[in-house]
């Protein structure tokens, strides 16, 4: 984003990433995006995303094509098309574009088993022993990596791969930050204590950016918005809408439901809606050894609608 926001970056293919709603920052990524120059995406269904394209390509869903997926448990999966499909498939539009700049030879695949193919020759060690044929006669099971001749379901049975072959732990202390340092502190619930701490998380209706589960009527009019969740002490003071505002950014109009399921000065929302601007309250903070972005714990103000002044 740092890149595009400069010009160093000036084009961007975005496939299959809505990165307008579901990132952290997105007043930051919404000026980036702004700053292209030119942006294709290549999608199944019209997400938030697309509005920023200057051209928009349909593909095939994972329901329409051919190729393999590898979980976090380390299972490979070879998939097959549950219906026919004309649209293309996301490797068949890289090799033409990959042609049309002049890089032909090296994008010359024919099938996703061509695709498969490199990637087994470029990550041997997991995936060599991994072509169609083996993954298809295990199709009920999937197998595990890495493959050579059979899979490995269980990982370090006789050692690790280290210069000495055993397995290290690494101790890293814990440091508190945000609301749990402000808890430590004695500071969170003192009467003077003004703003509240957001948490995200989903509902059962919806799976994420809600691309494909609000496509379904039944699930949509189940959950057509998000909703704020906030301590039922708070319903005299708050009302039935409000605005969060943070050091970032701010929400759209959010409707409230109380309930004793969140503690004092803590809210929870879902993010599911593009047009909420959740997503819009947080930063870039993430975790120091991961860098998962920090959507569980912000700092907010609330501002009712149609009052102008922010409660505490």
């Amino acid at each position: 984003m740092d890149a595009m926001l400069d010009g160093r970056i000036k084009a961007l293919l975005n496939m299959g990433e809505d990165i307008t709603h579901i990132h952290p920052n997105i007043n930051n990524i919404d000026k980036a995006m702004d700053n292209l120059e030119f942006c294709m995406v290549q999608e199944i269904l019209m997400t938030d995303v697309t509005r920023k394209a200057d051209i928009i390509i349909g593909v095939k869903s994972a329901y329409e094509k051919t190729g393999v997926y590898v979980n976090a448990m380390r299972r490979l999966h070879l998939s097959q098309p549950m219906v026919e499909s004309d649209l293309p498939d996301d490797w068949e539009v890289l090799t033409q574009m990959a042609d049309k700049l002049g890089d032909g030879e090296n994008f010359n695949f024919k099938t996703s088993e061509d695709v498969w193919n490199e990637v087994r020759e470029v990550a041997p060690v997991r995936f060599s022993g991994a072509n169609y044929y083996r993954l298809e006669r295990h199709r009920k099971r999937g197998m595990q990596w890495p493959i050579y001749n059979e899979d490995t379901p269980i990982l370090h049975l006789l050692d690790f791969r280290t210069e000495d072959g055993l397995g290290k732990y690494v101790y890293k202390q814990y440091e508190p930050r945000g609301q749990v340092q402000e808890i430590l502190d004695g500071t969170f619930y003192k009467e003077s204590y003004e703003g509240y701490y957001l948490t995200t998380g989903r509902t059962l209706a919806h799976y994420n950016n809600a691309a494909q589960t609000k496509q379904t009527s039944k699930l949509l009019s189940k959950y057509d918005e998000d909703i704020l969740l906030a301590p039922l002490e708070d319903e005299e003071k708050l009302g039935s809408k409000v605005i969060l505002k943070s050091e970032y950014g701010e929400s759209e109009a959010l409707s409230i439901k109380y309930t004793n399921k969140v503690k004092s000065r803590t809210l929870f929302c879902t993010f599911h809606h593009a047009k909420s601007r959740i997503n819009a309250l947080f930063g870039d903070e993430a975790d120091e050894l991961i860098w998962t972005a920090r959507f569980k714990s912000v700092k907010v103000d609330i501002i009712p609608v149609g009052d102008e002044v922010a409660c505490g």
